[in-house]
């Protein structure tokens, strides 16, 4: 009897096998297709830090390392979110800051790398007009430039000479360091250099016109930073009113808090706030980032 009950048991109805018929064939085709958009934004993701790391920061790094390493974080994230806040807002929560934060991070530090790169041009420059005097030619100051240098202006400067020293014509390695840097001084720089190529002159009397043309457009665009400071810092203060606000409000009412995170509608509530706090974040970093 007991055995006549547990094949009864086991036994799938027309009904249950149609559905788990359906259940996998909709699972597998689900895969299927989102297989190719997957790899896609990986290779994505592991050129972007190829991109970064070792173009742009002259770093030797393995971007498919970095991308492994990427989505064992967020991996992590989700999980520690889910455990904490629940599993449907925790993935959420846990994609968000996965995907937010190395972003962020990589743009810190380009701008760091960019803000030193500009902040060593114009002595760059003097080095460059002092080797021409000496009696230099323009490759020979700019390998000067590369051995004497500070960092990471040095970096940029050793890049250019080797892509030259392997066979790259001096105008093509210039206009590839101007790209890869992202500066206008740069680009500035270059233009001037390469005019200079064409029609002649005196390399140091230009050089040192355009060391003076950068030097008063960093003037200005620390002026400019300047007046735009309170700005900025209305930006910072906006991102964290949300969380004071939260913990002032946890403090009166815990339980009416704490639904956010629990219920349904809360969440929905909680990411809206979210998403309306990172929009007006980059409406004011928009308004007081002024281009010059």
């Amino acid at each position: 009897m007991t055995d006549m009950n547990l094949i009864a048991a086991i036994s799938l109805t027309p009904g249950d096998f149609i559905y788990s018929m359906v259940a996998g064939i909709a699972t597998w085709l689900a895969v299927w297709w989102g297989y190719r958009p997957v790899v896609t934004m990986l290779r994505r993701q592991e050129e972007q830090f190829d991109r970064i790391f070792n173009q742009r920061l002259l770093m030797d790094i393995s971007p498919r390392l970095v991308t492994v390493v990427w989505l064992l974080v967020v991996a992590m994230l989700c999980m520690t979110a889910g455990l904490l806040v629940g599993a449907k807002l925790g993935v959420v929560l846990g994609l968000a800051i996965g995907l937010f934060v190395p972003s962020t991070a990589m743009r810190v530090m380009q701008k760091r790398r960019l803000a030193k790169l500009e902040g060593q041009l114009v002595l760059g420059i003097q080095t460059l007009a002092s080797g021409v005097r000496a009696g230099l030619n323009l490759v020979q100051s700019m390998a000067m430039v590369a051995r004497s240098g500070p960092v990471p202006l040095r970096q940029e400067f050793g890049h250019l000479m080797r892509e030259y020293e392997y066979g790259m014509p001096l105008e093509e390695a210039m206009e590839k360091c101007a790209a890869r840097v992202g500066s206008s001084d740069f680009r500035l720089l270059f233009a001037a250099l390469q005019t200079h190529r064409e029609r002649g002159g005196d390399l140091g009397d230009t050089l040192d016109r355009i060391a003076d043309a950068i030097r008063e457009i960093q003037r200005l665009e620390s002026r400019v930073e300047t007046l735009t400071a309170q700005g900025r810092a209305n930006s910072r203060m906006l991102g964290l009113l949300v969380v004071v606000a939260m913990g002032i409000f946890y403090v009166i009412d815990s339980e009416g808090v704490l639904l956010l995170f629990t219920d349904p509608v809360g969440n929905a509530i909680l990411i809206a706030i979210l998403m309306l706090n990172v929009l007006g974040f980059l409406w004011i970093k928009k308004i007081v980032n002024i281009d010059i």
